[in-house]
C-alpha cells in the first residue's frame, strides 16, 4: 500500500511539475522575449545574456541552476532536490520546444500581465509538485547563512540586482513593465500556495518539538518562540512552538512537521500585520521590543 501511495504521489508531482514547467516556458517564450521584457532571479540574468549574446535562455538557465544546486544542495532535502533537478531539465527542454507561440499586444500592459500570470502559475505548480526552480531561492538561503540577510530580503535584493541593470539593455519603460510582471507573478505564486492572506502564524504541539524547531530553523531560517503549556486532561507539561511565516512557507512548514511527527497538533491562523526581523526593515532594538510586546500580550490573553 505504501509503495502504491508513493507511486501515486510521484506521478502527481511529476504531472504538476511538467504542467508548471510548460507554463513557465510559455511565459518566457510567448510573453517575455517577444516584448523585450525581463524577469527576476536567474531567469532574468539568462534573458539579459540572451539580449546581449543571443545564447538561448534554456542553456544558461540549466547550466547556472546545476552549478547553484551543486553549491547549495544541502539546503534541500533529497526528495526536493530530485524534483528540482527534474523541473530544471523539463524547463530547459520546453524552452527550446515552446518557441512558435508569441503574443505581442497593441496594449503594452497586457504583456507583463500575461507573463506574470503564466510565470506565477508555473512556479506555483512546480512548488506544489514538491520541486523548486532553484536559482534565487538557494542563493537567498546562502545569503541568509553567511551574510545574515533574511530570505525575503535576499530574494528582493537579487531581483533588484537583475532588473535595475536590465534597464540599460531593454530600456527604462520595459524595465518598469518587468516590475509589474514580477509583482503579478509573486501574487499568483502566493495564491497557488496559500490563497490571498498576507501572513500566517503556526502553533505546533509535539513531543518532538526540538527536532521540528531545529529543522524549521535549518530549512527556513525563521525565528521560533517556545511557549510553556499544560494539557488540561492529562495535566502534563507541554512545549508549544509559535512561528510567524510568509504564505510561501506554509506548505514547507507543514511538510517538515508531518515528516517528523505525524501526531503533531497544528493550528494555522491568519495574521493581519507583522513587524520584525524577516518581515520589515526595522532596527534590531525596535524588532525585539515589538516581539516581546506581542508575546507578553499573547500570554496575558491566554491567562485571562
Amino acid at each position: 500500500m505504501k509503495e502504491r501511495l508513493l507511486t501515486k504521489d510521484f506521478f502527481r508531482n511529476i504531472t504538476l511539475i511538467t504542467l508548471g514547467s510548460f507554463l513557465y516556458a510559455l511565459s518566457v517564450n510567448a510573453f517575455t522575449l517577444p516584448n523585450d521584457l525581463s524577469e527576476g532571479g536567474l531567469t532574468g540574468f539568462s534573458l539579459i545574456l540572451f539580449y546581449l549574446t543571443d545564447i538561448p535562455p534554456s542553456y544558461t538557465i540549466f547550466t547556472l541552476n546545476i552549478i547553484i544546486l551543486g553549491i547549495g544542495y544541502k539546503f534541500l532535502d533529497k526528495q526536493t532536490l530530485y524534483y528540482t533537478l527534474i523541473a530544471n531539465a523539463i524547463i530547459s527542454v520546453l524552452l527550446l520546444v515552446v518557441t512558435p507561440w508569441t503574443f505581442v499586444p497593441e496594449n503594452q500592459i497586457l504583456a507583463p500581465i500575461g507573463a506574470g500570470i503564466f510565470m506565477g502559475s508555473g512556479i506555483g505548480l512546480i512548488m506544489l509538485g514538491r520541486g523548486t526552480t532553484a536559482g534565487s531561492d538557494i542563493i537567498a538561503k546562502l545569503m541568509h547563512k553567511y551574510l545574515g540577510v533574511s530570505i525575503p530580503a535576499g530574494l528582493l535584493l537579487i531581483d533588484v540586482c537583475i532588473v535595475v541593470p536590465s534597464a540599460f539593455i531593454i530600456g527604462a519603460e520595459n524595465a518598469f513593465l518587468t516590475l509589474i510582471n514580477l509583482y503579478i507573478s509573486n501574487k499568483v505564486i502566493d495564491f497557488f500556495l496559500e490563497g490571498l492572506n498576507p501572513k500566517k502564524s503556526f502553533f505546533i504541539v509535539s513531543e518532538k518539538y526540538n527536532e521540528i524547531a531545529s529543522e524549521i530553523e535549518k530549512q527556513i531560517g525563521r525565528g521560533i518562540t517556545i511557549l510553556n503549556g499544560k494539557g488540561y486532561f492529562t495535566q502534563e507539561d507541554k512545549q508549544i512552538l509559535y512561528i510567524i511565516i510568509s504564505r510561501r512557507e506554509v506548505l514547507q512548514i507543514k511538510r517538515i512537521v508531518e515528516a517528523i511527527d505525524d501526531n503533531a497538533f497544528m493550528t494555522i491562523s491568519h495574521v493581519q500585520e507583522v513587524a520584525g526581523e524577516g518581515f520589515t526593515y526595522l532596527s534590531p532594538e525596535t524588532q525585539a521590543e515589538r516581539i516581546t510586546d506581542a508575546e507578553d500580550a499573547w500570554i496575558e490573553e491566554q491567562n485571562s
